[in-house]
């Protein structure tokens, strides 16, 4: 049985090549946070959050690319654990914001996670770092 034109495409190289880089930065930020006692999926909530003050669960689960069972499920975990607040909004719809403890966090994450995203695409130079964002904006 040969190979198909798929796998052994351009496009589908790029898309190998892009999961890759993504687990090895997943992992890596994963490791460089986890002195400062959280997980970059729990980073990637609460930057949603700081971003988008009064967020619904479902606009961080589209803000972060993952599904609203699952933010929603850690949205309950930053909530008991005291780093979001949880408002009411109109229906059945929460509203988040971060707790004082959640900005400090994210405040504290900030430095690890830049070495780490420096280290990560350090062999890119800044322009091709904007042309590499730029390229995928596009997608």
């Amino acid at each position: 049985m040969g190979q198909s034109d798929v796998a052994t495409s351009d496009v589908w190289r790029a898309g190998v090549l892009l999961r890759e880089v993504h687990q090895r930065k997943h992992q890596a930020i994963d490791a460089a946070l986890k002195p400062c006692g959280t997980s970059m999926s729990q980073y990637v909530v609460l930057l949603a959050i700081a971003e988008q003050p009064d967020a619904s669960s479902h606009e961080v689960a589209v803000r972060t690319a993952q599904t609203d069972q699952s933010v929603g499920a850690m949205l309950r975990r930053l909530v008991d654990g005291g780093l979001v607040e949880r408002t009411e909004g109109p229906g059945r719809i929460y509203r988040h914001r971060l707790s004082a403890p959640g900005r400090a966090l994210v405040e504290r994450c900030e430095g690890p996670v830049g070495r780490v995203l420096a280290e990560e695409f350090s062999a890119l130079s800044a322009t091709e770092m904007a042309q590499l964002r730029e390229l995928l904006e596009r997608l």
